[in-house]
C-alpha cells in the first residue's frame, strides 16, 4: 500500500513539473525555438559533410593470371656489375650465355662507385647488379623501369596486367632475378634450375569487397555531434540555475 502512494506521489511530482517546464516554454518562446533550431542547423551541417565525403566502396576483385615470364623484355638491356671476381664473372657469364643469351650484354666495373658514374652516362635500358657477397646481390633500376616502390597502396579494383602492381614481372625484373638466382644454385649445387624458375607463373591476387572509412570527415561528424546536442545541456543548466535560484518549490500532494 505504502508502495501504491509512494508511486503515485512519483508520478504526481512528474506530471506537475512537465507541466511546469511546459509553460515556461510556452512563456519564453525565443529561448524554446533557440532551443530547437540549434541542433537542426548542427544536423543539417552534419548531413551536408557526410554528403560531401561519402565512405569509398570497393567492389570485389577477382584473381589475375599474368602471361608467362618473358626473357625478351630485357633485350638490349646492358647488364653491368661488381665486383669483379671469379664467382660474381661466372655468375654473370652463365646468365647471359645459357638463360639469356642474345639479350642483354654485360659489362664490368672494379667498384660500385664506378658503376654509378656509368650508369650516368647510359640509356634508360642499363641495369646494374653489385654483389653483396657470393650468395646475395642488389639490383640498380632506373625509376622509370620499375615501380618506385615495391608496396601497391591503391585498390586492385582498376588493376590490369599493365598496372604498377605487374611492373616488376612485365619489365624484366622478375626474369633478372630468376636468372642470377638460377646461376648462383647451379654455381653451389651444380644443379640447373633455370627450366623451373622460367615457367614460374604470376597471379595479381584478388582482394573481397571493402569500405573505405576517411577518418577526418568521422572526427568532424564526431565533433558535430557533440555540438549539436550541447544547447540542451546548456538550457538544461540555465533552467536548474534559475529555479535553484528562485526556490521553486516542489509541490507535494
Amino acid at each position: 500500500m505504502a508502495t501504491a502512494i509512494r508511486d503515485v506521489g512519483v508520478w504526481r511530482q512528474t506530471r506537475t513539473l512537465l507541466l511546469k517546464n511546459y509553460l515556461i516554454k510556452c512563456r519564453t518562446k525565443k529561448s524554446s525555438v533557440q532551443e530547437i533550431l540549434f541542433p537542426l542547423f548542427f544536423l543539417f551541417w552534419l548531413i551536408l559533410v557526410s554528403m560531401m565525403h561519402p565512405n569509398k566502396k570497393y567492389e570485389e576483385v577477382s584473381d589475375i593470371e599474368l602471361s608467362p615470364m618473358d626473357k625478351f623484355s630485357l633485350s638490349n638491356v646492358i647488364l653491368g656489375y661488381t665486383p669483379v671476381t671469379n664467382i660474381t664473372s661466372s655468375i654473370m657469364q652463365r646468365v647471359s650465355t645459357d638463360h639469356l643469351p642474345k639479350v642483354i650484354v654485360t659489362e664490368e666495373y672494379a667498384n660500385e662507385k664506378e658503376l654509378v658514374a656509368a650508369s650516368l652516362s647510359k640509356s634508360s635500358n642499363f641495369v646494374g647488379v653489385v654483389f653483396k657477397d657470393t650468395m646475395s646481390y642488389e639490383l640498380r633500376f632506373f625509376p622509370e623501369m620499375i615501380p618506385v616502390s615495391s608496396i601497391y597502396m591503391n585498390s586492385r579494383e582498376g588493376c590490369s596486367k599493365t598496372c604498377d602492381a605487374a611492373q616488376y614481372w612485365s619489365l624484366g625484373f622478375t626474369v633478372l632475378q630468376a636468372s642470377i638466382d638460377a646461376a648462383i644454385i647451379q654455381l653451389k649445387t651444380n644443379v640447373s634450375v633455370w627450366s623451373e624458375l622460367e615457367s614460374t607463373k604470376a597471379v595479381i591476387m584478388g582482394e573481397a569487397a571493402v569500405v573505405e572509412i576517411d577518418t577526418f570527415p568521422r572526427g568532424v561528424i564526431l565533433i558535430y555531434l557533440v555540438i549539436a546536442f550541447s544547447p540542451f545541456g546548456y538550457f538544461l543548466a540555465i533552467h536548474i540555475v534559475t529555479q535553484v535560484e528562485k526556490k521553486v518549490p516542489i509541490v507535494r500532494r
